[in-house]
Parts: structure tokens; sequence; C-alpha cells
């Protein structure tokens, strides 16, 4: 119990101390001291102690070897904090002011990676997710040859895959408050701009039931060539959703689209 109480006693005075030679640090003048606190508290990932240190040095050592190097910490102390509007202002800034730099290229690929971060949950705005598919694009056309594509690669596929379930959730929203005509239009555009569709099966199928839903309610006049549509499409379609919990209902409004049309080019 005495030593327990000795170790927490000697690591609150060590601790008292560090904080108090930080803050003396800080508050001088010694800019090298600064720095070399700075890249020590940047080495062991504290970065909320080593950023103000940074702040500070980069501007009054700014166009000199050394301000390149600090500024190469900056933008990766805004990244550990969380900070990443400015992370990834100042990783895109140190790409374009050294461009010739042995970290451009990672500065650029983690400016796209600032913008994943903040890639929100499917539902909500997904500005940020648009940006980071651009900015990896960026990176991989200014890096081709870079070890780094294939990450990029599978981050953008990962934003894209968010693109689509959001894409997918609004197209099928249609259906759901049965407005029909608008519902297969949305999907339509959906599997035109995202041909690699998890669901698309089922997005195929919605479009099929969609028009055939759109023509079953429509006047008579407009029946026929609502009903035609729906053939088309299902025929169109067919091959997606083959083999799917989708083919049986789909060939049974198949059947019914065939088998009004029928009827109405009778009383034609």
């Amino acid at each position: 119990m005495k030593y327990t109480f000795s170790i927490l006693v000697i690591l609150s005075i060590f601790t008292i101390s560090s904080c108090s030679e930080y803050q003396e640090v800080l508050k001088g003048n010694d800019l090298g001291k600064k720095y070399e606190m700075a890249k020590s508290y940047y080495n062991k990932k504290q970065y909320y102690k080593a950023l103000p240190l940074l702040e500070e040095l980069v501007p009054v050592y700014k166009g000199s070897k050394e301000g390149e190097e600090m500024y190469y910490y900056l933008p990766f102390c805004y990244y550990g904090t969380g900070e990443y509007i400015v992370a990834a202002y100042h990783f895109k800034n140190f790409f374009a002011t050294y461009p010739t730099n042995v970290h451009a290229e990672e500065c650029l690929f983690m400016n796209a990676k600032c913008y994943m971060k903040m890639s929100p949950k499917y539902e909500l705005s997904q500005d940020f997710t648009e940006k980071s598919i651009n900015e990896f694009q960026l990176f991989t056309n200014s890096f081709p040859t870079s070890a780094l594509v294939s990450q990029a690669n599978d981050d953008i596929d990962q934003m894209r895959a968010k693109l689509q379930v959001k894409a997918f959730a609004g197209a099928k929203l249609y259906y759901q408050m049965t407005n029909y005509k608008a519902s297969a239009v949305a999907l339509s555009n959906l599997i035109r701009n995202y041909p690699d569709l998890p669901n698309i099966a089922e997005a195929c199928f919605l479009i099929v039931k969609s028009d055939y839903l759109y023509a079953l309610n429509s006047i008579v006049e407009k029946q026929k060539d609502r009903f035609e549509k729906t053939v088309s499409v299902y025929n169109q379609y067919k091959d997606k959703f083959a083999g799917t919990r989708y083919e049986k209902e789909a060939k049974t409004i198949l059947d019914n689209s065939t088998s009004i049309l029928n009827k109405l080019n009778i009383h034609e």
C-alpha cells in the first residue's frame, strides 16, 4: 500500500514538473527549445501539446528548410486533434507549396483522407463524401505510380458505396410515397449513374413495378402507352432480376400488363 502511494506521488510530481516545463517553454523565447519540444510531443502523438508550439514556429521559420519540416508536422497535429477542415487545408497547401518535397505525395493523400473522415452517415448531406472522392482522384491523377493509389481507390469505392446507398434510399422513397412516375425516373437514373449497384435487382424490379402501378392508376386514355412501356421495361431489365426473389412477381406484372393490353386493343 505504501509502495503504491509512493509511485503515485512520484508520478504526480513528474506530471506537475512536465507541465511546468511545457508552460515555461511555451511562454519563453527559445525557439530552438520550442521546436525540440514540439517534435518530442509530435513523436509521442501528444498533438494537443505540439500544436501551439508549431503554430507559433511555422510563420517564424517560413521559407527556411526548418520551416518546411515544421509545416509538415502541423497538419498532422490538426488531423490528430480532429480538426479535419484545417488539416485538409494545410495538407493541400503543403503539397502546393512544396511539390518536390518527399512528403508532398503523402500530404495530398492525407488531404483527401481528411474529407473522408468528415463523411457523415448516408442519411445526411454527402458534400464531404463527394469532396473526398474528388480529392482522392486528384491524388491518383497526380501520383499514378504511388504505393498509396490502391488505398485511395479502395477509399473511393467506400465513399461511392455510401453515395449509392443514399441515392437508392432517395429513389425508393418516391415508390414508398406512391409517386410511381418519379420513382421510375429516379431509379432509372440511379442505375445509369451506378451500374455496379449492389441491389440492382431490387432497383430494376421497382422500376417495372412503378411503371405498372403508374399505368394501372392512369385514366383509360393513357393506359395503353403506359402498359406498353411496362412491358418494354420488363424486357429491358428481366436479366437483372432473373433468379432472384423478384422474378416471380415481375413475371406476374408482365402477364397482367399483357392481358390488360389485349383487352384495350379489343376495345379500340
